[in-house]
């Protein structure tokens, strides 16, 4: 993984383990240098200062966007998550006034940076690319953890509580294994990072269907 995926990653990984929505996001400044990072804290209630928790707007996104401070320009300001933002973070990001958006998987429920749009003089004086999805790497392991959430933090709802479940239907077969389902829970168990958790996948991601996710090193 290129900089800062191995951050965003990392946070989205904690995320999981706390048991909110595996989320991360990075803010980078012009010369590359991490200026805000965050990651969901939507299911928690832990005092972070200038953040948002406990809260179905505690998004990773705004909370990372939260830290950078209101004077100043941030068209040269790159914004990192790996999962596709919804509306509050598209909002977000455009109100901040950040160049550029780098998304990890597309979420085909909450989603928006593939089918927002918004027409006013305020954003159309506001250059904003919109890059994603990402290698696939981080793209297969977000779908998974985020799969995983859904399937496994709901406990009885099973592929029913996943909301992409007709969009991407090998994702909930992969994370409906059972040695899929014994390695993530044993990780978060064991408290190991997400460079080891993805080392403990690989081998359980099926390679011969093209249409299967796949992990690539």
């Amino acid at each position: 993984m290129e900089f800062p995926w191995p951050l965003v990653m990392s946070l989205a990984w904690e995320a999981y383990r706390a048991g909110s929505l595996p989320v991360g996001a990075v803010v980078l400044d012009g010369s590359g240098a991490p200026v805000g990072q965050a990651r969901s804290t939507r299911h928690e209630d832990i005092p972070l200062p200038g953040q948002l928790s406990n809260t179905r707007i505690a998004h990773a996104e705004v909370n990372a966007l939260a830290q950078l401070p209101y004077g100043g320009s941030f068209q040269h300001h790159v914004l990192y998550t790996n999962v596709e933002p919804c509306c509050l973070c598209m909002g977000a990001a455009l109100q901040t006034g950040v160049g550029v958006l780098h998304y990890g998987w597309r979420d085909h429920y909450g989603g928006a940076a593939t089918s927002m749009v918004v027409r006013n003089p305020q954003v159309s004086c506001r250059r904003f690319d919109i890059v994603g999805p990402a290698d696939d790497m981080v793209e297969t392991v977000t779908g998974l953890l985020m799969t995983c959430h859904y399937f496994y933090r709901r406990p009885g709802k099973g592929p029913a509580s996943v909301p992409w479940r007709d969009e991407i239907p090998d994702l909930v077969t992969l994370a409906a294994q059972p040695s899929v389902a014994s390695t993530i829970s044993h990780a978060v168990d064991r408290g190991v990072g997400v460079d080891s958790l993805i080392d403990e996948l690989c081998p359980l991601i099926p390679s011969g269907n093209p249409r299967s996710p796949r992990l690539r090193s």
